[in-house]
C-alpha cells in the first residue's frame, strides 16, 4: 500500500437487502468498517425496517427475517448515523454500484443529501489484480488471498471482508496473479445468484445429483423456492427435460451463471 494511501481515513461498507431492485426493494441492514493508520478504527452495525416484508429468497441469502427486524428503527432513523460514520476519505464495497445505489435511493426518500466520497469497487480492483479468477464474490477472494474461509452474507461480516480484500489488493508487493481455479463453493453461499435469476428472468447452470447418485448438468431457469418438511426445494424450467422441475438444494453440487 502506498504512503499517501496508508495515510487516509477508508470506510468499507455493505448493506443487505429485500432484493435487488432499487426501485421495489429496501435496505435491511447497514454495516461499515473505518481504517486508518493500520488499524480498525470502529464499526458500525444496524438492522432497519424495510416497511415491507423480507422475501424468503432474501433470507435464503442473508439470514435476515421479519421477525429480526420487527422492533428495528426506520431506516430514516439510522440513516443519517451511517452517513456520518462513512464520512471519509475513500469508500470502498464491494459491486458498489449496487449497495451505492440502494444508499442513494435511501437518501433521497429521506430527503437526505447523497453521500460525497470517492468510491473504489473492490470486485472491480480484484479483477485488475487477480486476472484469471473463475469469480470475483467476496468468499472466493477470500480464499485465493488467504485472507480465511466462510460465507457470512451479513452486513459486517462482508464489509470486513471487502476491506481485507482492498488492502490486500493495493499491497505494492502483491503481485499480479493468474490463479488456478479453486473448488466451487459450497451451498449455501452462491444461493444470490438465485435471487439475481428471480429478478432479471435469467438461467443457471447446476450439477445436479439424484437420488440415485447419478450427476447431471443442466441449464434451468429458476421459478421460486420452497419447503418440503426440513428440505429447500428450487422450482425452476430445466431445459433438459423441457419442463417446470423441482430440485433439493442439498443435492444441487454446484451452480453457476455463465
Amino acid at each position: 500500500m502506498s504512503e499517501e494511501l496508508a495515510e487516509q481515513c477508508i470506510v468499507a461498507l455493505d448493506l443487505e437487502t429485500t432484493g435487488l431492485s432499487v426501485n421495489r426493494d429496501r435496505i435491511v441492514e447497514f454495516a461499515a468498517v473505518r481504517w486508518r493508520h493500520g488499524v480498525i478504527e470502529g464499526e458500525f452495525a444496524a438492522l432497519v425496517q424495510p416497511g415491507r416484508p423480507i422475501p424468503y429468497h432474501a433470507t435464503l441469502v442473508h439470514g435476515i427475517t421479519d421477525e429480526m427486524v420487527a422492533d428495528s428503527p426506520a431506516i430514516a432513523d439510522v440513516l443519517p448515523a451511517f452517513l456520518d460514520f462513512c464520512q471519509a476519505d475513500l469508500l470502498v464495497a464491494h459491486n458498489a454500484k449496487f449497495d451505492l445505489g440502494f444508499l442513494d435511493a435511501a437518501c433521497a426518500r429521506a430527503e437526505l443529501p447523497l453521500l460525497s466520497v470517492p468510491v473504489v469497487d473492490s470486485c472491480t480492483l480484484a479483477r485488475e489484480r487477480l486476472p484469471g479468477c473463475p469469480n470475483y464474490r467476496l468468499e472466493t477472494l477470500k480464499s485465493v488471498l488467504q485472507l480465511g474461509q466462510g460465507q457470512a452474507h451479513r452486513a459486517l461480516e462482508d464489509a470486513r471482508d471487502c476491506l481485507a480484500v482492498f488492502l490486500a489488493c493495493t499491497h505494492p508487493d502483491a503481485p499480479t496473479l493468474h490463479l488456478p481455479v479453486p473448488p466451487a463453493s459450497p451451498l449455501p453461499g452462491e444461493y444470490h445468484l438465485l435471487t439475481a435469476t428471480f429478478d432479471d428472468g435469467g438461467t443457471i447452470h447446476i450439477e445436479y445429483e439424484d437420488t440415485r447418485g447419478h450427476v447431471t448438468h443442466r441449464e434451468v431457469r429458476p421459478l421460486g423456492v420452497s419447503r418440503n418438511g426440513d428440505a429447500i426445494v428450487l422450482e425452476a424450467h430445466c431445459y433438459l427435460r423441457g419442463e417446470k422441475r423441482h430440485f433439493s438444494l442439498s443435492r444441487i453440487r454446484r451452480m453457476w451463471r455463465a
